[in-house]
Protein backbone atom coordinates (compact mmCIF):
# COMPACT_ATOMS: atom_id res chain seq x y z
CA UNK A 1 0.00 0.00 0.00
CA UNK A 2 1.55 3.64 -1.12
CA UNK A 3 1.67 6.21 1.24
CA UNK A 4 -1.15 8.03 -0.71
CA UNK A 5 -3.38 4.75 -0.06
CA UNK A 6 -2.86 4.75 3.56
CA UNK A 7 -3.30 8.17 4.51
CA UNK A 8 -6.57 8.06 1.91
CA UNK A 9 -7.42 4.92 3.98
CA UNK A 10 -6.85 6.17 7.59
CA UNK A 11 -8.67 9.38 6.93
CA UNK A 12 -11.56 9.02 4.86
CA UNK A 13 -13.91 7.75 7.18
CA UNK A 14 -13.80 10.69 9.12
CA UNK A 15 -13.12 12.83 6.02
CA UNK A 16 -16.66 11.64 4.87
CA UNK A 17 -18.44 12.51 8.02
CA UNK A 18 -16.96 15.98 8.01
CA UNK A 19 -18.09 16.32 5.17
CA UNK A 20 -21.91 15.27 5.88
CA UNK A 21 -22.13 17.35 8.54
CA UNK A 22 -20.69 20.19 6.42
CA UNK A 23 -23.85 19.73 3.70
CA UNK A 24 -26.43 19.76 6.64
CA UNK A 25 -24.92 23.39 7.64
CA UNK A 26 -25.66 24.34 3.91
CA UNK A 27 -21.87 24.00 2.74
CA UNK A 28 -21.71 23.19 -1.17
CA UNK A 29 -17.80 24.39 -1.93
CA UNK A 30 -14.60 23.89 -0.80
CA UNK A 31 -11.52 25.92 -1.07
CA UNK A 32 -8.04 23.75 -1.62
CA UNK A 33 -5.46 25.24 -0.10
CA UNK A 34 -1.40 24.24 -1.07
CA UNK A 35 1.30 26.59 0.80
CA UNK A 36 3.58 27.33 -2.01
CA UNK A 37 7.44 27.48 -1.72
CA UNK A 38 7.11 31.66 -0.75
CA UNK A 39 4.51 30.51 2.00
CA UNK A 40 1.25 32.06 0.16
CA UNK A 41 -1.71 29.64 -0.09
CA UNK A 42 -2.15 28.48 -4.05
CA UNK A 43 -5.90 28.23 -3.89
CA UNK A 44 -9.07 26.40 -6.22
CA UNK A 45 -12.71 26.25 -5.43
CA UNK A 46 -14.14 23.46 -5.59
CA UNK A 47 -17.22 21.19 -5.09
CA UNK A 48 -17.82 20.06 -1.80
CA UNK A 49 -18.31 16.25 -3.13
CA UNK A 50 -15.78 13.63 -3.51
CA UNK A 51 -13.06 15.80 -1.48
CA UNK A 52 -12.30 12.39 0.61
CA UNK A 53 -11.49 10.78 -2.41
CA UNK A 54 -8.28 12.85 -2.92
CA UNK A 55 -7.60 16.29 -5.94
CA UNK A 56 -5.06 17.02 -8.66
CA UNK A 57 -2.88 20.31 -7.45
CA UNK A 58 -0.45 21.06 -10.41
CA UNK A 59 2.78 21.00 -9.91
CA UNK A 60 4.27 23.93 -10.93
CA UNK A 61 2.91 25.98 -8.01
CA UNK A 62 5.82 24.95 -6.12
CA UNK A 63 8.12 26.76 -8.97
CA UNK A 64 5.79 30.20 -8.61
CA UNK A 65 8.47 33.00 -7.37
CA UNK A 66 7.01 36.26 -5.21
CA UNK A 67 5.17 38.44 -7.21
CA UNK A 68 4.45 35.92 -9.95
CA UNK A 69 7.28 37.22 -11.17
CA UNK A 70 6.86 41.22 -11.07
CA UNK A 71 8.53 42.92 -11.99
CA UNK A 72 11.23 40.80 -13.44
CA UNK A 73 8.46 38.45 -15.60
CA UNK A 74 10.17 35.00 -14.89
CA UNK A 75 6.33 33.22 -14.55
CA UNK A 76 8.69 29.90 -13.22
CA UNK A 77 11.96 29.24 -12.35
CA UNK A 78 13.86 25.76 -12.64
CA UNK A 79 13.65 22.52 -10.39
CA UNK A 80 14.71 18.93 -10.77
CA UNK A 81 11.20 17.71 -9.67
CA UNK A 82 8.93 19.75 -12.25
CA UNK A 83 10.41 20.79 -15.28
CA UNK A 84 10.24 20.06 -19.11
CA UNK A 85 11.34 16.77 -18.15
CA UNK A 86 8.16 15.75 -15.94
CA UNK A 87 5.77 17.32 -18.69
CA UNK A 88 4.67 19.75 -15.55
CA UNK A 89 1.74 17.35 -14.22
CA UNK A 90 -0.55 17.19 -11.74
CA UNK A 91 0.06 15.95 -8.27
CA UNK A 92 -2.46 13.47 -6.27
CA UNK A 93 -3.82 15.54 -3.28
CA UNK A 94 -5.66 14.33 -0.08
CA UNK A 95 -7.58 16.60 2.20
CA UNK A 96 -5.96 17.16 5.93
CA UNK A 97 -9.46 16.60 7.65
CA UNK A 98 -7.78 18.56 10.92
CA UNK A 99 -7.76 21.77 8.75
CA UNK A 100 -11.67 21.11 7.58
CA UNK A 101 -13.28 24.25 7.84
CA UNK A 102 -16.39 26.31 7.15
CA UNK A 103 -15.72 29.97 6.67
CA UNK A 104 -18.32 32.14 8.84
CA UNK A 105 -18.31 34.91 6.43
CA UNK A 106 -19.24 32.80 3.37
CA UNK A 107 -21.64 29.84 5.12
CA UNK A 108 -21.67 28.52 1.57
CA UNK A 109 -17.99 27.67 1.46
CA UNK A 110 -15.71 25.71 3.04
CA UNK A 111 -11.39 25.27 3.53
CA UNK A 112 -8.85 22.72 3.62
CA UNK A 113 -4.78 22.35 3.50
CA UNK A 114 -3.72 19.61 1.31
CA UNK A 115 -0.74 16.67 1.40
CA UNK A 116 0.75 16.11 -2.34
CA UNK A 117 1.88 13.28 -3.41
CA UNK A 118 3.32 11.38 -6.84
CA UNK A 119 1.06 9.78 -9.02
CA UNK A 120 3.01 6.47 -7.83
CA UNK A 121 1.73 7.16 -3.63
CA UNK A 122 5.09 8.54 -2.26
CA UNK A 123 4.92 12.04 -0.79
CA UNK A 124 5.74 14.48 -2.88
CA UNK A 125 9.39 15.62 -1.67
CA UNK A 126 8.63 19.68 -1.87
CA UNK A 127 5.50 19.46 0.00
CA UNK A 128 6.40 21.80 2.85
CA UNK A 129 4.02 20.65 5.65
CA UNK A 130 5.94 17.22 5.72
CA UNK A 131 9.09 18.90 7.84
CA UNK A 132 6.91 19.63 10.32
CA UNK A 133 5.40 16.18 10.60
CA UNK A 134 9.08 14.58 10.64
CA UNK A 135 9.37 17.24 13.31
CA UNK A 136 6.04 16.37 15.86
CA UNK A 137 6.98 12.91 15.22
CA UNK A 138 10.83 13.26 16.65
CA UNK A 139 8.98 15.10 19.61
CA UNK A 140 6.44 11.96 20.46
CA UNK A 141 9.86 10.04 20.18
CA UNK A 142 11.47 12.24 22.85
CA UNK A 143 8.07 12.02 24.53
CA UNK A 144 7.64 16.03 24.38
CA UNK A 145 5.36 18.56 23.11
CA UNK A 146 6.38 21.60 21.86
CA UNK A 147 3.85 24.67 21.53
CA UNK A 148 4.72 27.41 19.09
CA UNK A 149 3.01 30.75 19.19
CA UNK A 150 3.57 33.42 16.56
CA UNK A 151 3.34 37.14 16.42
CA UNK A 152 3.56 38.99 12.84
CA UNK A 153 3.92 42.62 11.99
CA UNK A 154 2.33 43.94 9.06
CA UNK A 155 1.34 47.25 7.12
CA UNK A 156 -2.12 48.48 6.31
CA UNK A 157 -3.05 51.33 3.83
CA UNK A 158 -5.92 52.33 2.07
CA UNK A 159 -6.30 50.66 -1.56
CA UNK A 160 -5.56 52.43 -4.40
CA UNK A 161 -5.77 50.38 -7.77
CA UNK A 162 -4.16 53.16 -9.62
CA UNK A 163 -0.95 53.44 -7.38
CA UNK A 164 -0.78 49.57 -7.41
CA UNK A 165 -0.95 48.91 -10.72
CA UNK A 166 1.75 51.59 -11.19
CA UNK A 167 3.87 50.44 -8.72
CA UNK A 168 3.52 53.48 -6.21
CA UNK A 169 3.01 51.63 -3.58
CA UNK A 170 5.31 53.65 -1.10
CA UNK A 171 2.22 56.64 -2.13
CA UNK A 172 -0.66 54.53 -0.85
CA UNK A 173 -2.10 56.61 2.50
CA UNK A 174 -1.89 54.49 6.23
CA UNK A 175 -4.49 53.09 7.81
CA UNK A 176 -4.53 55.59 10.90
CA UNK A 177 -4.07 58.96 11.19
CA UNK A 178 -0.70 58.49 13.47
CA UNK A 179 2.38 56.44 14.28
CA UNK A 180 1.29 55.92 18.55
CA UNK A 181 2.46 52.35 20.05
CA UNK A 182 -0.25 50.58 21.61
CA UNK A 183 -3.41 53.13 20.83
CA UNK A 184 -6.57 51.77 19.55
CA UNK A 185 -7.11 55.52 18.57
CA UNK A 186 -5.81 55.59 15.29
CA UNK A 187 -8.60 55.18 13.08
CA UNK A 188 -12.45 54.66 13.82
CA UNK A 189 -12.66 51.39 11.84
CA UNK A 190 -9.08 49.58 13.77
CA UNK A 191 -11.32 48.27 16.26
CA UNK A 192 -14.36 46.87 13.92
CA UNK A 193 -11.55 45.93 11.53
CA UNK A 194 -9.68 43.22 14.50
CA UNK A 195 -12.68 42.45 16.28
CA UNK A 196 -14.02 41.20 12.62
CA UNK A 197 -10.97 39.33 12.10
CA UNK A 198 -10.55 37.82 15.49
CA UNK A 199 -13.97 36.34 15.11
CA UNK A 200 -12.94 35.21 11.36
CA UNK A 201 -10.26 33.58 13.02
CA UNK A 202 -12.06 31.83 16.14
CA UNK A 203 -14.54 30.14 13.33
CA UNK A 204 -11.28 28.60 11.87
CA UNK A 205 -9.79 27.47 15.35
CA UNK A 206 -7.38 29.89 15.12
CA UNK A 207 -6.85 31.99 18.39
CA UNK A 208 -5.96 35.66 18.22
CA UNK A 209 -3.89 36.27 21.53
CA UNK A 210 -3.42 40.15 20.53
CA UNK A 211 -4.05 42.87 17.81
CA UNK A 212 -1.68 45.70 18.68
CA UNK A 213 -0.54 48.96 16.45
CA UNK A 214 3.09 48.99 16.28
CA UNK A 215 5.71 51.75 15.87
CA UNK A 216 5.42 53.26 12.40
CA UNK A 217 2.72 54.81 10.04
CA UNK A 218 -0.03 52.23 9.14
CA UNK A 219 1.75 49.38 11.21
CA UNK A 220 0.14 46.72 13.34
CA UNK A 221 0.63 43.55 14.77
CA UNK A 222 -1.33 40.48 15.43
CA UNK A 223 -0.42 37.51 17.56
CA UNK A 224 -1.49 34.08 16.96
CA UNK A 225 -2.46 31.27 20.58
CA UNK A 226 0.04 28.62 21.34
CA UNK A 227 0.07 25.43 19.45
CA UNK A 228 1.80 22.37 18.18
CA UNK A 229 4.63 23.21 15.20
CA UNK A 230 2.33 21.97 12.24
CA UNK A 231 -0.64 23.58 13.41
CA UNK A 232 1.10 26.96 14.12
CA UNK A 233 2.70 27.14 10.34
CA UNK A 234 -0.77 26.32 8.77
CA UNK A 235 -2.78 28.62 11.57
CA UNK A 236 -0.13 31.65 10.08
CA UNK A 237 -0.57 30.96 6.72
CA UNK A 238 -3.93 31.32 7.05
CA UNK A 239 -4.14 34.12 9.60
CA UNK A 240 -2.26 36.15 6.71
CA UNK A 241 -4.14 34.91 4.19
CA UNK A 242 -7.47 36.18 5.76
CA UNK A 243 -6.00 39.14 7.23
CA UNK A 244 -5.13 40.36 3.28
CA UNK A 245 -8.92 39.03 2.43
CA UNK A 246 -10.60 40.92 5.08
CA UNK A 247 -8.62 44.35 4.14
CA UNK A 248 -9.23 44.29 0.51
CA UNK A 249 -13.10 43.88 1.97
CA UNK A 250 -12.63 47.28 3.46
CA UNK A 251 -11.06 49.05 0.98
CA UNK A 252 -8.13 48.49 2.43
CA UNK A 253 -4.66 46.51 1.64
CA UNK A 254 -1.90 45.06 3.70
CA UNK A 255 1.90 44.21 3.10
CA UNK A 256 4.09 41.60 4.85
CA UNK A 257 7.07 42.78 3.38
CA UNK A 258 10.11 43.66 5.91
CA UNK A 259 10.36 47.00 5.32
CA UNK A 260 8.00 49.25 3.51
CA UNK A 261 9.29 52.70 4.50
CA UNK A 262 12.71 53.69 4.14
CA UNK A 263 15.79 53.36 6.35
CA UNK A 264 15.72 55.08 9.40
CA UNK A 265 12.10 55.96 9.08
CA UNK A 266 9.50 53.76 11.60
CA UNK A 267 10.30 50.41 12.57
CA UNK A 268 10.13 46.88 9.65
CA UNK A 269 7.62 44.25 9.66
CA UNK A 270 9.02 41.11 12.14
CA UNK A 271 7.87 37.50 13.01
CA UNK A 272 8.63 36.55 16.39
CA UNK A 273 8.39 33.19 17.28
CA UNK A 274 7.46 32.14 20.69
CA UNK A 275 8.46 28.44 21.73
CA UNK A 276 7.79 26.24 24.98
CA UNK A 277 8.24 22.38 25.90
CA UNK A 278 6.70 20.23 28.46
CA UNK A 279 6.79 16.68 29.21
CA UNK A 280 4.53 14.09 29.50
CA UNK A 281 3.28 15.50 32.52
CA UNK A 282 2.75 18.06 31.08
CA UNK A 283 5.42 20.38 32.71
CA UNK A 284 7.08 23.33 30.81
CA UNK A 285 10.63 22.19 31.08
CA UNK A 286 12.32 25.52 30.06
CA UNK A 287 11.25 26.70 34.10
CA UNK A 288 13.53 26.46 36.34
CA UNK A 289 12.96 28.41 40.50
CA UNK A 290 16.03 29.32 40.65
CA UNK A 291 17.12 30.51 37.35
CA UNK A 292 15.50 32.36 34.09
CA UNK A 293 16.22 29.34 32.02
CA UNK A 294 16.64 25.75 33.09
CA UNK A 295 18.98 23.28 32.05
CA UNK A 296 17.19 22.16 29.05
CA UNK A 297 15.97 25.24 28.52
CA UNK A 298 19.69 25.99 27.57
CA UNK A 299 20.99 23.31 25.99
CA UNK A 300 17.80 24.20 23.96
CA UNK A 301 19.31 27.44 23.39
CA UNK A 302 22.56 26.30 22.46
CA UNK A 303 21.26 24.64 19.43
CA UNK A 304 18.95 27.47 18.09
CA UNK A 305 22.52 29.70 18.42
CA UNK A 306 24.56 26.65 16.86
CA UNK A 307 22.36 26.53 13.35
CA UNK A 308 21.06 30.06 13.56
CA UNK A 309 23.70 31.71 10.54
CA UNK A 310 23.12 28.21 8.51
CA UNK A 311 19.53 29.26 8.90
CA UNK A 312 19.47 32.58 8.05
CA UNK A 313 18.24 32.59 4.67
CA UNK A 314 15.00 31.01 6.09
CA UNK A 315 14.71 33.93 8.44
CA UNK A 316 15.64 36.91 5.95
CA UNK A 317 14.84 35.14 2.66
CA UNK A 318 14.00 38.38 0.54
CA UNK A 319 15.69 41.41 -0.99
CA UNK A 320 13.94 43.66 1.06
CA UNK A 321 14.52 41.35 4.42
CA UNK A 322 17.72 43.05 4.89
CA UNK A 323 16.65 46.50 5.01
CA UNK A 324 15.09 45.50 8.02
CA UNK A 325 18.63 44.49 9.89
CA UNK A 326 18.97 46.99 12.36
CA UNK A 327 19.01 46.84 16.27
CA UNK A 328 16.88 50.15 16.21
CA UNK A 329 13.91 47.56 14.44
CA UNK A 330 14.67 45.39 17.57
CA UNK A 331 15.66 43.33 14.88
CA UNK A 332 19.17 40.71 16.08
CA UNK A 333 22.16 41.51 14.01
CA UNK A 334 24.28 39.21 15.99
CA UNK A 335 24.09 35.19 17.43
CA UNK A 336 23.04 35.67 20.97
CA UNK A 337 20.34 35.30 23.83
CA UNK A 338 19.31 37.46 26.86
CA UNK A 339 17.02 37.71 29.69
CA UNK A 340 13.87 39.70 28.38
CA UNK A 341 16.16 41.54 26.07
CA UNK A 342 14.85 42.89 22.77
CA UNK A 343 18.02 42.83 20.84
CA UNK A 344 19.04 39.34 21.19
CA UNK A 345 18.33 36.92 18.48
CA UNK A 346 16.63 34.63 21.36
CA UNK A 347 15.02 36.09 24.21
CA UNK A 348 14.20 34.45 27.64
CA UNK A 349 10.64 35.76 28.65
CA UNK A 350 9.80 35.05 32.01
CA UNK A 351 6.24 34.96 33.71
CA UNK A 352 4.74 34.49 36.94
CA UNK A 353 3.38 31.28 35.33
CA UNK A 354 5.88 28.76 35.58
CA UNK A 355 4.06 27.07 32.35
CA UNK A 356 4.14 30.56 30.13
CA UNK A 357 7.80 30.72 30.34
CA UNK A 358 9.47 30.29 26.72
CA UNK A 359 12.06 31.29 24.33
CA UNK A 360 11.05 33.95 21.59
CA UNK A 361 13.19 33.48 18.66
CA UNK A 362 13.46 37.44 17.10
CA UNK A 363 15.13 36.80 13.75
CA UNK A 364 12.31 36.21 11.22
CA UNK A 365 11.45 39.13 9.45
CA UNK A 366 7.44 39.66 8.35
CA UNK A 367 7.81 37.84 4.58
CA UNK A 368 9.22 34.46 6.15
CA UNK A 369 8.05 31.33 5.29
CA UNK A 370 6.05 29.50 8.61
CA UNK A 371 6.44 26.20 7.64
CA UNK A 372 10.34 26.61 6.65
CA UNK A 373 11.22 28.46 9.40
CA UNK A 374 9.08 26.45 12.57
CA UNK A 375 11.01 23.12 10.79
CA UNK A 376 14.40 24.68 11.24
CA UNK A 377 13.81 26.22 14.81
CA UNK A 378 12.45 22.67 16.09
CA UNK A 379 15.32 20.76 14.64
CA UNK A 380 17.63 23.56 16.06
CA UNK A 381 16.58 23.39 19.05
CA UNK A 382 15.80 19.55 19.77
CA UNK A 383 19.29 19.05 18.59
CA UNK A 384 20.61 20.79 21.15
CA UNK A 385 18.56 19.27 23.41
CA UNK A 386 20.35 15.96 22.82
CA UNK A 387 24.00 17.22 22.74
CA UNK A 388 23.61 18.83 26.09
CA UNK A 389 26.05 21.34 25.79
CA UNK A 390 25.78 24.66 27.55
CA UNK A 391 25.18 28.08 25.11
CA UNK A 392 27.84 31.36 25.34
CA UNK A 393 27.22 33.64 28.47
CA UNK A 394 23.86 35.40 28.21
CA UNK A 395 23.80 38.69 26.46
CA UNK A 396 23.88 41.72 28.86
CA UNK A 397 24.18 45.05 27.74
CA UNK A 398 24.51 46.26 24.04
CA UNK A 399 25.44 43.66 21.72
CA UNK A 400 26.53 46.34 19.53
CA UNK A 401 29.58 47.04 21.54
CA UNK A 402 30.45 43.16 22.13
CA UNK A 403 32.86 42.74 19.64
CA UNK A 404 33.32 38.92 20.56
CA UNK A 405 29.87 38.27 19.71
CA UNK A 406 29.09 36.37 16.09
CA UNK A 407 26.90 38.68 13.52
CA UNK A 408 24.71 37.41 11.35
CA UNK A 409 24.88 37.63 7.65
CA UNK A 410 23.75 41.27 6.30
CA UNK A 411 22.74 40.02 2.41
CA UNK A 412 21.02 37.25 0.68
CA UNK A 413 24.37 36.13 -1.13
CA UNK A 414 25.98 35.19 2.32
CA UNK A 415 22.90 33.69 3.85
CA UNK A 416 22.06 31.56 0.65
CA UNK A 417 25.38 30.30 1.02
CA UNK A 418 25.83 29.10 4.01
CA UNK A 419 22.58 27.76 3.80
CA UNK A 420 23.83 25.77 0.53
CA UNK A 421 26.36 23.68 2.95
CA UNK A 422 24.84 23.57 6.00
CA UNK A 423 24.02 19.59 6.53
CA UNK A 424 21.70 20.48 9.32
CA UNK A 425 19.22 22.40 6.93
CA UNK A 426 19.67 18.83 4.56
CA UNK A 427 18.19 17.06 8.11
CA UNK A 428 15.92 19.46 8.79
CA UNK A 429 13.88 20.04 5.37
CA UNK A 430 14.92 17.10 3.78
CA UNK A 431 17.69 17.48 1.02
CA UNK A 432 15.25 17.94 -1.52
CA UNK A 433 13.10 20.34 -0.58
CA UNK A 434 16.18 22.12 0.97
CA UNK A 435 17.66 22.55 -2.24
CA UNK A 436 13.93 23.70 -3.65
CA UNK A 437 14.19 26.64 -1.35
CA UNK A 438 17.82 27.21 -1.92
CA UNK A 439 16.57 27.69 -5.84
CA UNK A 440 13.68 29.92 -4.88
CA UNK A 441 15.83 32.09 -3.02
CA UNK A 442 18.66 31.71 -5.93
CA UNK A 443 15.99 33.04 -8.42
CA UNK A 444 15.27 36.43 -6.13
CA UNK A 445 18.81 37.46 -6.18
CA UNK A 446 18.68 36.49 -10.14
CA UNK A 447 15.29 38.80 -10.84
CA UNK A 448 16.47 41.26 -8.56
CA UNK A 449 20.08 41.59 -10.39
CA UNK A 450 18.10 41.47 -14.20
CA UNK A 451 15.71 44.11 -12.80
CA UNK A 452 18.87 46.47 -12.07
CA UNK A 453 20.35 45.82 -15.34
CA UNK A 454 17.53 46.93 -17.30
CA UNK A 455 15.70 49.73 -15.07
CA UNK A 456 17.02 53.24 -14.76
CA UNK A 457 16.70 53.71 -10.72
CA UNK A 458 15.37 57.01 -9.03
CA UNK A 459 18.75 57.53 -7.71
CA UNK A 460 20.28 58.24 -11.46
CA UNK A 461 18.22 60.50 -12.33
CA UNK A 462 18.12 62.81 -9.38
CA UNK A 463 22.06 62.10 -9.22
CA UNK A 464 23.02 62.62 -13.23
CA UNK A 465 19.88 64.24 -14.90
CA UNK A 466 21.54 67.83 -14.06
CA UNK A 467 24.31 66.98 -12.52
CA UNK A 468 26.13 66.01 -15.01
Amino acid sequence: MTQFSQMQSASKDALAKQIGQLKQRGVHSVITQVPDMNGLLRCRLQPLDGLEKGCSTNSSLYLIPHGDGQPAGELIYESPHVWYHTGFGNLHSLADSNTLFQLGWRPGISEVLLNCFNRDGTRFVLDVRRPLEMLEERLAEMRLTMKVGLEFELGIFHFDRALVEAGEHHKLKPFGHSLQYDSVNRDPDYMDLMDDFRERMEGLGIGVSSMESEIGWGMYEVALEPATPLQAADNAVRARHHLKELCRERGLIATFMARYQPMGQDSANGTHVHVSLYDEMGHNIFYDKDAALSEQGRYFVAGLLAQMKASHLAFRPTINSYRRLSRFTGCPEEVCWGEEHRVSAVRVISSPDPQAIRLEHRCSGADTHPYIILALIGAAGLDGLQQREEPPAMLIGDPGKDEDLVKLPRSLEESLELFRESEFVQQALGVALADQYARSRENELKAFRAWIEKDITSFEFLRYFEGV
